[in-house]
């Protein structure tokens, strides 16, 4: 697996880019991406959209799967809220791959917060290809 690889595709994704997601580690089995929350993240209530919360786990979980070698595809996704998250606070989303088959795997993205508080958690099933990823990150 090319950590330095997976880390530069998915830190030069042009949604991760628009929203402001930036990957921090990436390490087989294992990422870690992180998101400053500004005023264009906020819903009509005051806090993050849950759409942005969902897209920060989405975005790490599938560097995360996709550590594997393999090209990895979403196949279904889940996410709980815990609390809200406010304009300022830094997001932190940690994936970790809980099972890997021989074409399913399954992942696990916990959210927190800059006092590490837990905001949300999100399920994610995948699909894993025959397509191997590049060995250089050219």
């Amino acid at each position: 697996m090319n950590e330095e690889y997976i880390k530069k595709i998915f830190n030069e994704c042009k949604v991760g880019n628009a929203i402001g997601i930036n990957m921090l580690e990436v390490k087989e089995g294992y990422a870690k991406g992180s998101l400053i929350l500004k005023k264009e993240h906020i819903n009509v209530f005051g806090s993050a959209h849950g759409g942005i919360i969902f897209t920060l786990a989405d975005h790490v979980g599938g560097a995360c799967g996709n550590t594997i070698g393999k090209k990895a595809l979403l196949v279904e996704s889940s996410i709980q809220y815990f609390k809200p998250a406010f304009e300022g606070m830094t997001l932190f989303a940690e994936s970790f791959l809980k099972h890997r088959g021989k074409r399913i795997g399954r992942i696990e993205i916990k959210v927190t917060n800059d006092k590490l508080e837990d905001i949300a958690v999100m399920h994610m099933v995948f699909y894993i290809t025959d397509e191997e990823h590049k060995r250089q990150t050219s």
